[in-house]
């Protein structure tokens, strides 16, 4: 009876172990991580905040929607700080709405007003953090600047044309914003937006109506920038400010504008030079440097025949190798640029050379 007894309460204990759940699991809240790569630059007397979001929530698999983000946190402080002491000393700066925020591609910028005691040889540190849903994230890394009022701005902006290049002129500023003299500038930055015509091609850099974008990568040294980068029909506009240093820089000039409709060819290709090889000629030319070129023609013709005749119309690099040869026999080479609207130059000077 003791073993009948002990048998039904292994049988309902084990009943009763499979049965009984256990404890409830919750999937863990996706998070947003800290914004990243802050970079600072003060524009007149503007400091612009730029930045990226993370690609992944916390989970490192799903996507972050950018077009989930409410705000942005800007905290600031301009005093010393030790380690780790910004997030307890900083103060919200500003908390800019999404429309407030100027996005291009994956980089977000928000530009925030300092008055002139704000700037003088100061030293500012920010960080951002943003509103995800209903969560904050993290603050990114501390990034740190230090803004000197910067020079007046370029008054004087003319612009004019030479054949298919547009001709910039301006005069040096000649004190800061404090009316106090200048030390030396490192330069000057070039801004450009092209409202493109209808026919054009839209979306290339530089060529967004909506937005001014530098045109060069190194500061402009001297008061004189040519623009060959001129392919495109359209409006085009442009600005100029002046450089203290590689992140402080003057509030951009007016802007100056002109019309271009490209009807000129590129530069006739210069120092064609042709080899034996085993099987074939081979050309070779100086790369004509117009930013729209598209390709070379190339045109070839025997000594004893008086018009050239077309052998590819197609060549993309600035090599050709001619293989359609006949040992003993002499040809005449020459060679044209053609851009993207299909305007061609001249023909360079030829080139003889005798395959044998």
């Amino acid at each position: 009876m003791k073993k009948q007894i002990l048998s039904l309460s292994a049988i309902l204990l084990l009943l009763w172990s499979c049965g009984k759940k256990g404890p409830l699991v919750l999937e863990p809240e996706l998070l947003p991580p800290a914004p990243i790569q802050l970079v600072l630059r003060q524009i007149g007397h503007e400091v612009e905040l730029s930045w990226k979001y993370p690609a992944l929530l916390s989970d490192d698999q799903t996507p972050l929607q950018p077009s989930q983000v409410r705000s942005v946190a800007v905290y600031h402080l301009a005093k010393p700080f030790s380690p780790g002491g910004f997030e307890k000393k900083s103060e919200l700066l500003a908390r800019p709405k999404v429309a407030e925020i100027t996005a291009s591609g994956d980089t977000f910028t928000f530009a925030i007003p300092f008055k002139s005691r704000m700037l003088k040889e100061k030293e500012h540190a920010f960080a951002v953090a943003y509103y995800y849903g209903r969560t904050r994230s993290p603050l990114g890394d501390v990034e740190k600047i230090a803004t000197r009022p910067p020079p007046e701005a370029v008054r004087d902006l003319k612009i004019g044309r030479e054949g298919k290049v547009v001709v910039l002129k301006w005069s040096p500023p000649r004190a800061d914003s404090e009316g106090q003299p200048l030390p030396s500038l490192l330069g000057y930055r070039v801004y450009r937006r092209i409202a493109a015509a209808a026919a054009a091609v839209k979306g290339a850099p530089g060529k967004d109506a909506g937005a001014f974008i530098p045109v060069h990568a190194k500061p402009v040294k001297g008061e004189y920038f040519e623009d060959h980068d001129t392919g495109m029909d359209g409006d085009y506009e442009y600005r100029v400010s002046s450089l203290l240093a590689e992140r402080i820089e003057s509030a951009q000039s007016a802007s100056v504008k002109i019309s271009v409709q490209d009807a000129f060819p590129p530069d006739v290709p210069v120092n064609l030079v042709t080899f034996t090889a085993s099987d074939h000629v081979f050309l070779t030319w100086e790369a004509v440097r117009d930013s729209d070129l598209d390709h070379y023609v190339i045109f070839r013709k025997s000594f004893t025949e008086q018009e050239f005749k077309i052998l590819d119309a197609s060549v993309t690099e600035n090599f050709y190798r001619d293989r359609q040869v006949v040992k003993g026999q002499e040809y005449v080479y020459a060679v044209s640029a053609v851009d993207r609207k299909g305007n061609e130059s001249e023909p360079g000077r030829p080139a003889r050379h005798k395959f044998e």
